[in-house]
């Protein structure tokens, strides 16, 4: 089996750059979601977004076999019309693991 010098410092190095740079692109490509009626939008706030700290250690995930992941948190609003009113909900919500 042959490896390539420097693979780990190169995949550190495309995650950092992902996390300072690509995930904030890649999230501002999610589009506003409406309705057909148009009484519902849903939007993220895509500025607020948060990754949480792993629950394991990366040694202990390595020498476990898990997965070493942060769950991904982002800021959503869901707006409700009707004739009258607007109802409006914000909360943040989990998108998945990184």
């Amino acid at each position: 089996m042959s490896t390539i010098p420097g693979f780990n410092q190169i995949q550190f190095e495309g995650f950092c750059r992902f996390i300072d740079q690509g995930l904030a692109e890649e999230l501002s490509k999610f589009p506003k979601i409406e309705d057909t009626n148009q009484e519902i939008d849903f939007e993220f706030f895509l500025e607020r977004y948060q990754l949480v700290e792993p629950l394991i250690k990366e040694r202990d995930a390595v020498y476990e076999s898990l997965t070493y992941s942060s769950e991904l948190y982002v800021s959503a609003r869901l707006i409700w019309k009707n004739d009258r009113r607007r109802y409006i909900q914000e909360q943040t919500i989990l998108i998945g693991k990184i």
